[in-house]
This record gives structure tokens, C-alpha cells and sequence, in this order.
């Protein structure tokens, strides 16, 4: 066997180290992307609460420590960088089959419940593929540890790269990639680069380009990429915000706002005018007013509280934090704003704005549960301070009824009722396994009279911004609201 002059071997090992780097980089990148579209592939039917993140956090961890031992075992019996372009490969695969994978996992692990379904839908979706990189990790190090003293050194490389890559990744996911991609393009974007990733890992070893890399490759962008008419369906939109997945869909008379599979707006067509019942009773705060000239509404949705306010003749100022809600409120619903329209978060428009209200209206909504920083006794006290003498706050909240699931919307009770002289709650919308919206009215004087009141019965907690446990008090609620929606329509939250 003809021997490597020592200048060849050199060059080599330099090749290799250039490959491992930039490789580890792009994985690193790779790998994070995934981890934040995990939630995206399955928050649309399983929601976005506390229990889908904890499932997704639970799946990654698992999957790299799996994937680091796995690697490690692999390096020490197989250490040599084709098993890199193989690991790269299968990468690749596992990635490109999730957009084809994901309606039958959805549905295949719906019965298995909201918790323990998003536990393992995550599982099937993203662990391979993230299995196979984290493997890349400690074979790594053993390439590039070209002898005992300097493991170390090579180690603490690897995992720097490896992490500035996952920086990288973050930022373009939350900024980049899905405000302005479908989710399957950037899926079919990753497998790509990780198929060039493997044809370079193989021209390393062999010093040429091998040709089944970069024919799949090329074969995945037409079949991922080549534009392909739109179905015929009563879905308008579909739409990745930097917050959630928007859905307009027309049916049975009426048009839907759902943000992460959940029912934010509903409106009569052709009309547009609001089915919500729960905003007929925030709207007897302007009887309760008649007086009242301006207002301001947390949480914006499709526009429709913001808009028959103002046809009621107040000027109405609003606050939502998406942007991508407000054009599709624009678009879909016919919103007009007739006063102030800030995309900003509610409880910083509080903090920074020197205008008072005669009323406020609060219905904002993260999916299923509302942003606990706007249901604490310092936000309560930021909307008084923003309430023209003699003004009401009005505020929207879902939530269980009765027994320990109605502990949210006692909490919230007793929270207004630390910091206003009169708070009251009342039912605002026909009950669904006992789930229902609840209103309440707080003001330092008379309050509207609804129809069905609410009197508590039971544990509440004050809710501060040291200690609001909102999204866990909701938690079983939202459960229950989820697994209805997969129940009714199941099918529009798969699109």
C-alpha cells in the first residue's frame, strides 16, 4: 500500500477539521430550528399551553442525551468521517418525511389525549432527527482529537461551535424563517443543506463529489418547492406569525379568527357582524356609561369589539401584539381602526402611555389562556390608574365554572377586587362541559347588572407579578376546551 507523504496527511486532517466545524455549525443551527418548530407542528391541535411546551423540552432533551451516547459508542467502535456523512444523511431523510408524517401523527395520537399526545406526537416528529445530529457531537471530538493531551480543548470547540450555531438558528427561526416560510419549506430547506452536508463529508474522504447527495437534494427542492395550486376549501388564510399559526376559515354562515387551533373571533357573513355572546355583556359597560366618550382595548383579535365601539360613538384605542393579527383583521374582517392602534404588548402600552379612558376592555388571549402579566394586581392597578374618574373595566377571561377548574376565574375575582371598591363576574356565554366565558366589571362605583351572575365558591388565589400561576390554574380547562376542538374539527386544525 502506497504510504501518504506527510504534506498529503496534513492537508487532510486541515480538510476534515474545516468540514467538522462548519459542519457542527450548521447542525447547531439546525438542531434549534427544529426544537422551535416542534412546537409549531403540533401546537395547531394540541394548543400551545404549558403541557405542548413541556412536551417538546422533554422530547429534545431526551433525544441529545439518547443521541450523545449513541455517538459517543459509534466514535469509539466506527471513528471515521463517512460515518459523519451517514449520520447527516439519515438527518436529512428524517426531516424531509415530517411534513408527510405529521397529519398521521396528529391523528393517530389524538386519543392518547392532550398531555400525553403532545409527548408523543413530539417524539415521532422531531427525536430522529435530532437523535441522528446530536450523534455528530461526540464523534467530533474524537476526530478532532488528534491525541489524548488536547480532548479537552477539542471538546470545549465543539460544543462553542455547536452552541454559536444554535444562536444562529434561534435568531433566524424567530425572526426569519417562520414569519415568513411555511413550515414545510423550511423543513425541506434544512434536509437539503444537510444532504449537501453529507456530499461534502463524503467529497472530504474521497476527495470527489458523489453524485446521490446532491441528486436527492436537487429532487427534494422540485418536490418541495414547485409551486402547486391551492385546494378548493373554505380555509381564506393560513399564515406563521412570530406568535402562532392564523387560520381565517369560512363556514356554516360564519368566519373564524383561530390562532393555534383556538376560536379567537367569530362573525356572521356576509355581515361580519360578531356571534360572540361574551362581548354582547362586555359591551353593557357602555350603557353602564352613558357618558363615556373614549375607551381601550387589550387584545384586538378580529377587530370586532374595536369596531362596534366605535359605531357605538366612542373613540376607541387598541392594543394587539401581533402584527400579523391586525393585517388579517384588516383583511378578513374589515377593521378600520378609529382611533390609536398600537402593535405592542398590553401591559407595556400601560406602563409607557399617559392617556385615561373613561372605559377599558380586556380580551386578550395567548391560544388558550390569557398572558398572565395582564391578570396580576400591578396590571389592575396600571388600568385604574388609566381610568378616567367614574370609569369601568370590563374584562373577558375562559375558564371552568365550578369546583377546582373555576379556580382561574376566581383568582381573578378577588385579584380586581384588591385594588377595585366593586368587582362582579358574571357568565357570558353558554356552558361547554362546563367551560364558559366569564366577564367581569370592576369600577370604584355602580357596575352593570348581566343577567346570569357568578358567586364564588371556592378557593382563589391573589394573582401578583411575583406569583401568578394563571396558565396552571387554566390548565385542565384548556385540556378540556382542546380535546373538544379535536373532537369537532378536528380536520381544519391538521391544515
Amino acid at each position: 500500500m502506497r504510504r501518504q507523504r506527510p504534506e498529503a496527511l496534513r492537508d487532510q486532517a486541515l480538510r476534515q477539521r474545516r468540514f467538522l466545524l462548519a459542519c457542527l455549525f450548521c447542525t447547531g443551527a439546525c438542531a434549534l430550528i427544529l426544537e422551535i418548530l416542534g412546537t409549531r407542528l403540533i401546537s395547531p391541535y394540541y394548543g400551545s399551553s404549558l403541557y405542548c411546551w413541556s412536551a417538546l423540552i422533554t422530547v429534545t432533551l431526551a433525544a441529545l442525551a439518547w443521541g450523545y451516547q449513541w455517538g459517543g459508542a459509534l466514535a469509539d467502535r466506527t471513528p471515521v468521517l463517512t460515518l459523519a456523512a451517514r449520520l447527516l444523511a439519515g438527518a436529512a431523510l428524517t426531516v424531509a418525511a415530517v411534513p408527510a408524517l405529521r397529519m398521521p401523527a396528529l391523528q393517530g395520537t389524538a386519543p392518547l389525549g392532550v398531555e400525553l399526545g403532545a409527548l408523543v406526537s413530539a417524539a415521532i416528529l422531531v427525536a430522529p432527527s435530532l437523535i441522528l445530529l446530536s450523534a455528530l457531537g461526540p464523534l467530533s471530538v474524537r476526530l478532532l482529537s488528534e491525541e489524548l493531551a488536547c480532548v479537552g480543548r477539542s471538546a470545549g470547540q465543539t460544543y462553542a461551535v455547536s452552541t454559536l450555531g444554535s444562536v444562529l438558528g434561534a435568531a433566524l427561526a424567530g425572526f426569519v424563517l417562520v414569519p415568513h416560510l411555511s413550515l414545510s419549506h423550511i423543513l425541506y430547506g434544512l434536509s437539503i443543506l444537510l444532504l449537501l452536508l453529507s456530499a461534502w463529508a463524503h467529497q472530504v474522504c474521497q476527495r470527489r463529489l458523489p453524485l446521490a447527495q446532491p441528486a436527492a437534494a436537487a429532487a427534494l427542492a422540485l418536490f418541495g418547492f414547485w409551486p402547486r395550486a391551492p385546494e378548493q376549501t373554505n380555509l381564506r388564510l393560513i399564515r406563521e406569525s412570530a406568535y402562532g399559526q392564523i387560520k381565517v376559515l369560512d363556514f356554516d354562515g360564519k368566519r373564524y379568527l383561530l390562532i393555534n387551533g383556538t376560536s379567537q373571533s367569530t362573525a356572521w357573513l356576509p355581515s361580519l357582524r360578531s356571534d360572540a355572546q361574551y362581548q354582547k355583556t362586555m359591551e353593557l359597560a357602555v350603557a353602564a356609561r352613558p357618558r363615556a366618550r373614549s375607551a381601550l382595548v387589550i387584545g384586538l383579535g378580529a377587530g370586532l369589539l374595536s369596531r362596534d365601539l366605535s359605531r357605538m360613538g366612542l373613540a376607541v384605542d387598541s392594543v394587539e401584539l401581533d402584527p400579523a393579527v391586525v393585517d388579517v383583521a384588516r383583511r378578513w374582517f374589515a377593521f378600520s381602526p378609529s382611533g390609536t392602534l398600537a402593535v405592542e404588548d398590553g401591559r407595556r402600552y400601560l406602563e409607557t402611555c399617559r392617556r385615561r379612558y373613561d372605559l377599558i376592555f380586556l380580551d386578550a388571549f395567548n391560544s388558550e389562556a390569557p398572558p398572565f402579566q395582564l391578570f396580576t394586581r400591578e396590571s389592575f392597578e396600571l388600568m385604574r390608574r388609566h381610568l378616567n374618574p367614574g370609569g369601568l373595566l370590563s374584562i373577558n377571561l375562559l375558564s371552568g365554572i365550578h369546583g377546582r377548574d373555576g379556580e382561574a376565574w376566581r383568582s381573578a375575582e378577588r385579584t380586581l377586587a384588591s385594588v377595585f371598591p366593586e368587582v362582579s363576574a358574571c357568565l357570558a356565554s353558554e356552558t361547554l362541559e362546563d367551560l364558559g366565558n366569564v366577564v367581569f366589571f370592576a369600577a370604584d362605583g355602580r357596575l352593570p347588572k348581566p343577567k346570569r351572575p357568578l358567586e364564588a365558591d371556592g378557593d382563589a388565589l391573589l394573582l401578583s407579578d411575583d406569583y401568578a400561576p394563571l396558565e396552571s390554574l387554566l390548565a385542565r380547562a384548556s385540556v378540556r376546551w382542546r380535546l373538544l376542538l379535536q373532537k369537532k374539527v378536528s380536520q381544519v386544525l391538521l391544515y
